[in-house]
This record gives structure tokens, C-alpha cells and sequence, in this order.
């Protein structure tokens, strides 16, 4: 893809993550419906799907021939269509945006025949901008983020969703990543895929891990990391899809290896491989 193409696409994705963040803001100051998904612990508000909106006829305006893969799936068209796609979470963290009115971001990517070619995540609440194109690297509100530090297993801060999943605890997971915090230097949990793995590229935090996560939670994630020097896989060390879901591992490369063998050899000792 061109530069200039990049460029521009770029722009876009930045103009509708902070017109996307200012809107969120916006109607957090005022009445708003919250419904459950799956669950009481999943929940979509009217902001969710009006933020998506919003975001979706701003990209469609200048590219009607591109397609969008959207959580709250207000795009009509099917995404497997499209050979450039925008990956989209309105509101990534709407727990947090409901209950604590932080800890949420806008995260868009832009993928073209699969390849993640720009990565943009914008938390609102803090005006805090994070960047990066295929290539160019990974920025913060325009300061270049470069993971140069080398970190050990045991020097490391993670952050996991690990220990609230279900899945995770009928497979046994659950217990694996518990061991993984007595190891490790700290854990977080932040409840937001997109600002936390943002975080690793910031090297705020050293890795993240997740069981399960859709497309649009790590879409935006992955290409700022990758760009800032990170590793980012499944669990398992696979490379991630773009339009599916998938476990994640993203981390300093540094102490990839060392993270990778400890959740597989935890893995092979409770029986789960």
C-alpha cells in the first residue's frame, strides 16, 4: 500500500478515535441505557452503539469500499467481503465506563488482506493517544515508544483477564495464571484488552495474557506492540487471526521465550496439553 494511502488512512483512524472519545465523554454526562449481553457481567450501553455508528459513517464516507468488523455489529455488509478492514471497539471497557468512568478506550485498526497495517487506541479520560502504522512504529500523544528494556520472568508486571473467566476456570487456567502472579513481580487487572495491551507497548506493563479475546479487543492492541518491539501471539505461540477470536500473549520480547515456556510447562504438569 502506498504511503500516501497510509498516510491518509492513518488520519482517519485517528480523527475518528478522538471525535469517538469526545462523544463517549459526552454522553457519560448524561442519561443513557445499560442491557446485558451474555450476562450481568456483559454489558453494551446506547453509547456503545451510537459511539460505533458515529465511527462507522465517518470511515464509510471517505471509503464506501471498505469494510468494517464492529463489536456492536451495526456494520450491514459481511467483513470476509472486504480486502481492507477496519476493526473496531467503540468502547472497549464498558464495565469500566459505566462504573468507574475510566479505564475505557476507542480502539480502531485497520487491516488490508489480512495484514495489520495501523493501530490506534485513544482513552478519553486521560487524552492519551496511543499509534502505530506497519513499519513506522508506535507512538504516544506523538512520542516514539520503543521497548529497549530487558525484563525477566521474575522482574515482570502483568495484567491478565484470566482469573474472571469461566473458560478458563472449567479448563484449569485459572490455577496456571494464579501461579504465574506468585512468579512474577505484580499482576494487574485493568479490564480493558486494548489499554492494557497499549500499556505493554508503553512498557507501563511488561506483558498481558488472555484466554479468550474477540478481534476488535486486540485488533488495535497487537500492531502497537508489535511496532513498539513487543511479541505478540496466542498462548500457544501461534500468530493471531484478524477477524477471529483468539487467546493473547503480548510482552516485552525480551522475556518471551521464558513467559511462553512457564504457561506450557504449567500447562503440561496440571494435564491440560
Amino acid at each position: 500500500m502506498q504511503a500516501t494511502t497510509l498516510e491518509a488512512l492513518k488520519e482517519l483512524a485517528l480523527d475518528c478515535a478522538r471525535s469517538a472519545g469526545e462523544l463517549s465523554l459526552k454522553r457519560m454526562k448524561q442519561p443513557y441505557t445499560v442491557e446485558y449481553k451474555t450476562s450481568a457481567s456483559d454489558l453494551v450501553t446506547a453509547v456503545d452503539q451510537e459511539v460505533e455508528k458515529h465511527v462507522i459513517e465517518a470511515i464509510l464516507k471517505k471509503y464506501p469500499e471498505h469494510g468494517i468488523l464492529g463489536e456492536e455489529r451495526t456494520f450491514a455488509g459481511d467483513p470476509r467481503q472486504f480486502e481492507t478492514l477496519w476493526v473496531i471497539d467503540p468502547i472497549d471497557g464498558t464495565t469500566n465506563f459505566v462504573h468507574q468512568q475510566i479505564n475505557f478506550a476507542v480502539s480502531i485498526a485497520v487491516y488490508h488482506k489480512g495484514e495489520g497495517l495501523i493501530g490506534v487506541v485513544y482513552d478519553p479520560s486521560r487524552d492519551e493517544m496511543f499509534h502505530a502504522v506497519k513499519g513506522q512504529g508506535a507512538y504516544l500523544n506523538g512520542e516514539r515508544l520503543e521497548l529497549t528494556k530487558t525484563v525477566t520472568l521474575e522482574e515482570a508486571l502483568l495484567c491478565t483477564s484470566v482469573f474472571w473467566n469461566k473458560q478458563a476456570e472449567q479448563m484449569g487456567i485459572d490455577l496456571i495464571v494464579k501461579r504465574l502472579a506468585s512468579k512474577v513481580r505484580g499482576m494487574r487487572l485493568l479490564g480493558s484488552a486494548a489499554l492494557e495491551m497499549s500499556y505493554v507497548a508503553a512498557g507501563r506493563l511488561d506483558g498481558y495474557v488472555s484466554l479468550s479475546l474477540n478481534a476488535w479487543d486486540f485488533g488495535a492492541g497487537r500492531i502497537l506492540v508489535e511496532e513498539a518491539g513487543g511479541r505478540v501471539t496466542s498462548m500457544e505461540g501461534k500468530p493471531l487471526p484478524f477477524d477471529q477470536k483468539s487467546s493473547v500473549m503480548a510482552c516485552n520480547p525480551t522475556f518471551y521465550e521464558e513467559l511462553q515456556n512457564y504457561i506450557q510447562g504449567s500447562e503440561t504438569d496440571a494435564g491440560l496439553t
